[in-house]
């Protein structure tokens, strides 16, 4: 893959793409805390937001990691597909999710290989916040509307958040680098221009976190 395939760190990539990052990145999961803290709410949200959604012919979870949102998306669609950049998390994930998952595949979430309107639902946890450009937070935005003939939920660091707040005081102060955000009223207007309603913007915390998590749906009329 080039390089805009994959626009992060290469020490991040690298560790990522390792049997060792994917196996550290399960265990953090298991056994950190803040981590499980993260994930009940994740869990949370979904399940509140799958509500409005209902059950689904599919889900696209990319980057689905070690697949550890597989059972929670298995129950709620006939047909899940679990994808990511890295071969050890899609290795790994099919390893542990066998029977959640009914397919998995390599892929960059910048250009996904599915046609357009081709699942149900897709789902993007995690991941924008890694893209170290505008452009590319967008596109990969741009992507998941395009996939999705019925919803899509996904996270992006939020600029107004209060985490973002306190980083920008301290990139100031210290030279610290910035997080890779997104404006809020700027993912809506992707959404609207793509053809998608809004429906929730929930923070994940509102503090100890800048995460969003984020429901859009099509609108009937496009």
């Amino acid at each position: 893959m080039t390089d805009v395939h994959t626009p992060m760190q290469q020490s991040k990539l690298q560790n990522y793409n390792s049997n060792r990052g994917a196996a550290a990145y399960r265990a953090d999961y298991q056994n950190k805390l803040h981590r499980k803290w993260s994930d009940r709410r994740e869990r949370a949200l979904l399940s509140r937001y799958f509500q409005t959604i209902g059950l689904v012919e599919s889900i696209l979870d990319l980057p689905c990691g070690h697949g550890r949102l597989s059972g929670f998306l298995q129950q709620r669609c006939k047909r899940l597909i679990e994808a990511d950049w890295s071969f050890s998390m899609v290795s790994l994930s099919r390893k542990d999710s066998s029977k959640d998952a009914h397919g998995h595949m390599r892929c960059s979430a910048l250009e996904i290989p599915l046609p357009d309107r081709s699942v149900e639902v897709a789902l993007s946890f995690r991941l924008s916040h890694h893209l170290e450009t505008q452009e590319l937070r967008e596109r990969h935005l741009r992507e998941l509307f395009r996939v999705s003939n019925q919803a899509v939920v996904v996270t992006w660091f939020s600029a107004s958040s209060l985490k973002n707040r306190l980083r920008q005081l301290r990139t100031m102060l210290t030279g610290k680098k910035p997080k890779n955000v997104m404006v809020n009223d700027r993912v809506r207007a992707i959404a609207t221009e793509l053809g998608f309603r809004q429906q929730a913007a929930k923070p994940l915390f509102l503090i100890g976190s800048g995460h969003v998590v984020g429901l859009f749906t099509r609108d009937p009329a496009k």
